[in-house]
């Protein structure tokens, strides 16, 4: 095949905060800048090699390391990076630019031309595998053309545009992008291949004395090393990647808050106080859980991965109606969808088809599903489950860990149990996520009477030490069933719910929210054997097949499994995260915030330096985001809409705030700084 002037240039320097002088330190007797050069030259598609660092005198030694070893080098500005790649790629004549960076020693030339095929395949602006780790990192590779580089040199203005080359074009919406995956998914195992610590430079050390100093090995031979040899994971976990420009933020130029007005809002909140109960039907969603005087009160309309109040003030949305919205607001083919089933019809007489379809998506997807029942909320479906179950097993009691809804059987172990008998109450029991030994003690406690185990498979913290191969082996034992609520889990973690993901199979589970991007929907799948007692037992209603949710469901579903949806969320929930954390270090508040969870859904958490959950903190930081256009409510839940902008713009937005509160928190002002009343808790678990 003929390859147009494919020019990689190595971003290269000496300077580096963490370790200065690495891209020529020493591996296996060589310079980690000749490994990553020699493996780039092996590269079948690339025609040339430049190395590209500044004119400091700090970096005379890599041109003199490039003179020795006869590579091209070119010297360039060392602060306006994008100016550098952009000059060292003009001189060099090059059609299309492959970017390595110099802290890369295990660069892969398979991966490259992997990327520069599948950039001049689809005739996009840019390709790259670093929008989703399922390559691991160290094996960035980015490829754009010269005529999108020049256009990002020539528009780029912000300091973390010009720092770190690519940023523009990744995140300004100019340009076709396309992500290259991995045929192997790697992402779950976090390997950290790029050299930005003492502790990556003694893993690449480690990997080369093992495979040969020569090089010549694949990123699959280092793949199996690992796998061979477990310990090579600890040299150097647990570093973030691409922090380097999530740092670059907090120099980045400040967003200051916008002039806003909510007086539509404050009318309608007026006329809901006569009205309405706590101003909402959804309390997690009500006046109490924003600060009132800076938040909207109502929304008007939605499109894509950003919402309007009733005033017209425009948001970046991360609740996402409370997680049902996983493609978008409007998203295109669900709205064509509905808006064909309604000139059909909602509800009829006798079944719809579409119940027979979806249902059959769902067993297609969800690994227990054989059978299916629809509902509209997700507390319809795991009442339903704890019905089934007490009916398959002939007993009364429910385990239960999470949240599980409105309905008495669940709402009893809360502090929000007012109107649900003393009785209801007994029959429910409670144990704790990732402690085991809570579960066993309720069933050695009530041998033979509980029914079913019911449990959200991951909320903030992740399973640890099997725990849910662990419960299920252990309900399994008892005779109890296994319900997993994928309620928020169920096609937001794995298209197939955290049960896919996790490979736990449960008897049953329960699932809703994403499953009709914001139509009311939700169902109840399981084993044949157990589902098929809802001929008896009593599970039905009005609207449980209404089809206009039915049809979203299924335009939903099927856009989901043919666009890698998912990829996306953890992609830019990832992004989100990392983000997040590294902000947090570089404001010194990382005691006080995180951001926890599975990338697609992730919890930001306030505490106090007593360790105790702050309120008024998260009231400082979600003040400050709303004032800036970034609708927060310590839950994020991506969306397929949320662009990589949408991050960007987050992150900056983020950045603003944590300075804002890092400032407070350092002056014992946190409540002070409050334009309004601060959130309250909806309720606390007994």
């Amino acid at each position: 095949m003929r390859w147009p002037n494919v020019v990689a240039i190595i971003q290269a320097r000496m300077g580096s905060t963490r370790l200065p002088g690495k891209v020529l330190a020493d591996i296996a007797g060589r310079p980690m800048l000749w490994h990553i050069v020699g493996r780039v030259r092996r590269a079948s598609t690339v025609g040339r090699v430049v190395i590209a660092t500044s004119t400091a005198r700090a970096d005379d030694p890599v041109e003199e390391f490039c003179r020795a070893h006869e590579i091209a080098c070119f010297r360039g500005s060392e602060t306006d990076v994008l100016d550098r790649y952009y000059q060292a790629a003009r001189e060099s004549a090059a059609d299309t630019v492959v970017r390595v960076t110099g802290d890369c020693p295990l660069i892969d030339p398979q991966v490259i031309d992997r990327v520069v095929a599948v950039f001049l395949a689809e005739e996009c602006d840019y390709a790259t595998n670093t929008f989703r780790y399922t390559y691991p990192d160290g094996l960035d590779t980015e490829v754009f053309s010269f005529a999108a580089l020049e256009s990002a040199w020539r528009q780029a203005a912000r300091p973390a545009e010009r720092e770190h080359v690519t940023p523009y074009l990744k995140t300004s919406g100019l340009f076709q992008v396309r992500n290259v995956e991995n045929e192997i998914d790697l992402s779950k195992r976090n390997l950290r291949w790029t050299v930005d610590e003492p502790s990556d430079l003694e893993f690449a050390r480690a990997v080369y004395a093992r495979l040969g100093s020569c090089g010549v090995f694949g990123y699959r031979d280092v793949v199996r090393l690992q796998e061979e040899e477990p310990d090579l994971y600890q040299i150097n976990a647990g570093r973030t990647c691409n922090e380097g420009h999530y740092k670059s933020l907090v120099t980045d130029s400040a967003i200051p808050p916008r002039r806003q007005v909510l007086t539509r809002s404050h009318e309608l909140k007026a006329r809901a106080e006569r009205l309405i109960p706590s101003c909402t039907q959804t309390f997690s969603k009500g006046p109490t859980q924003f600060v009132q005087g800076v938040a909207p009160v109502f929304l008007a309309r939605g499109q894509g991965s950003h919402v309007w109040d009733v005033d017209g003030n425009e948001y970046i949305d991360y609740p996402m109606g409370i997680g049902p919205v996983i493609l978008g607001h409007n998203y295109p083919a669900v709205t064509e969808a509905v808006q064909r089933q309604l000139q059909e019809g909602s509800a009829f007489s006798l079944p719809h088809p579409l119940e027979v379809e979806v249902a059959e998506l769902l067993s297609e997807i969800i690994p227990c599903a054989e059978m299916v029942r629809f509902g509209k909320n997700g507390s319809d479906v795991t009442s339903a489950a704890v019905r089934v179950a007490r009916a398959y097993t002939g007993r009364d009691l429910i385990a239960c860990c999470g949240y599980h809804g409105w309905q008495d059987w669940y709402i009893g172990t809360t502090t929000r149990r007012l109107g649900v008998p003393q009785a209801v109450q007994a029959l429910t029991l409670t144990f704790e996520y990732n402690h085991l030994e809570s579960l066993k003690r309720l069933f050695a406690e009530h041998p033979a009477q509980i029914a079913a185990v019911i449990m959200e498979p991951i909320g903030v913290e992740e399973p640890r030490d099997q725990f849910l191969q662990e419960v299920q082996k252990l309900a399994q034992r008892e005779g109890a069933l296994l319900v997993f609520d994928e309620v928020v889990t169920g096609f937001r973690v794995a298209l197939g719910g955290a049960q896919e993901y996790f490979g736990v199979t449960p008897d049953l589970a329960c699932v809703g929210k994403a499953m009709g991007n914001g139509l009311p929907i939700s169902a109840i799948v399981g084993r044949k054997e157990i589902m098929a007692l809802f001929d008896e037992v009593f599970f039905s209603f009005t609207f449980g097949g209404e089809a206009i949710s039915l049809a979203a469901a299924k335009a939903t579903l099927e856009e989901m499994r043919e666009k890698n949806v998912v990829a996306h969320l953890w992609e830019q929930g990832q992004r989100l995260k990392d983000g997040y954390h590294v902000l947090a270090r570089e404001h010194g508040v990382a005691n006080y915030t995180q951001c926890a969870g599975l990338p697609p859904h992730t919890v930001v958490m306030f505490k106090d330096a007593q360790g105790r959950e702050s309120l008024e903190m998260k009231s400082l930081f979600m003040q400050e985001c709303l004032k800036r256009g970034i609708l927060f409510s310590g839950v994020q839940n991506t969306c397929f809409s949320h662009s990589p902008a949408d991050i960007d713009t987050t992150l900056r937005v983020y950045n603003a705030a944590m300075e804002i509160l890092a400032d407070a928190i350092r002056h014992g002002t946190v409540r002070e700084k409050l334009e309004g009343e601060p959130v309250q808790p909806v309720f606390r678990r007994a």
